[in-house]
């Protein structure tokens, strides 16, 4: 077997066999959210607050993960709140800590009044929690990409992504972490491209123009530049983010 068959061999075992870690049905809370003017800082630093008071370990919540605009969208910090299932997020037993984690801690939470001038929450099901876990403490540079599907194309579009995964792995990029919509906001999917730098991201990859052709069409699309025009003909509209990391 050549080396083009063996990379179309590997694509074709990726689309259908490889998919585990990077979607799955574990429940997030996304919020977006924009300072007040002049806010942003005393945000981040009420973050800074909540974490190391102990806030979010007594609502027996784990710390957020929370990602800083860079360029691209309108909001300033995305912030990712692992809650498992909607079971278990309103199991008696977490609701107390929760309303005893807010008794405990209400001049903190009284202190974010006046910080935030937008808020907009999704909840959404994706990769389990120790996979984000170890993605978000390796890399320091995230490109996020949202989307909300044409009528009718919810499902397609999520297919559309993994096919475009199986291609990143075929041709040695780095693939997308794939959420999906529960409720919330009208974004149906959204990826989290986990990366090193902006160089690493940049970086150009490693197979040749043949080989990437070659994969495309093996994972499903008629040719490379359909990656693109086939994920437009699925979406109503799209943000694409880089946020950095905030510890």
């Amino acid at each position: 077997m050549n080396k083009m068959m063996a990379m179309i061999v590997a694509a074709l075992t990726h689309f259908t066999a490889a998919h585990a870690g990077n979607e799955g049905d574990y429940l997030y809370r996304i919020e977006t959210i924009r300072a007040a003017p002049g806010k942003l800082e005393a945000l981040l630093n009420w973050a800074a607050s909540a974490r190391d008071a102990g806030y979010f370990e007594a609502a027996g919540s784990p710390y957020p993960f929370v990602m800083r605009h860079s360029q691209g969208d309108q909001w300033d910090l995305l912030v990712i709140l692992p809650m498992e299932s909607w079971a278990a997020y309103y199991s008696k037993a977490r609701v107390k800590k929760r309303e005893a984690a807010a008794k405990t801690h209400s001049a903190l939470i009284e202190s974010q009044v006046g910080l935030i001038a937008f808020e907009e929450d999704l909840f959404a099901y994706g990769p389990p929690l120790n996979e984000l876990e170890s993605a978000h403490a390796a890399n320091g540079l995230f490109h996020i990409e949202m989307f909300a599907a044409a009528p009718g194309k919810e499902s397609e579009l999520f297919e559309q992504r993994r096919m475009e995964n199986a291609y990143l792995a075929a041709t040695g990029q780095t693939t997308n972490m794939i959420f999906r919509r529960a409720n919330g906001s009208d974004i149906d999917v959204f990826t989290i491209g986990f990366h090193k730098s902006l160089e690493a991201f940049a970086a150009t990859a490693p197979a040749s123009d043949d080989e990437r052709e070659a994969a495309a069409k093996a994972v499903g699309f008629k040719d490379r530049a359909d990656i693109s025009f086939y994920l437009r003909s699925l979406i109503a509209s799209h943000h694409d983010t880089l946020a950095t990391k905030v510890e």
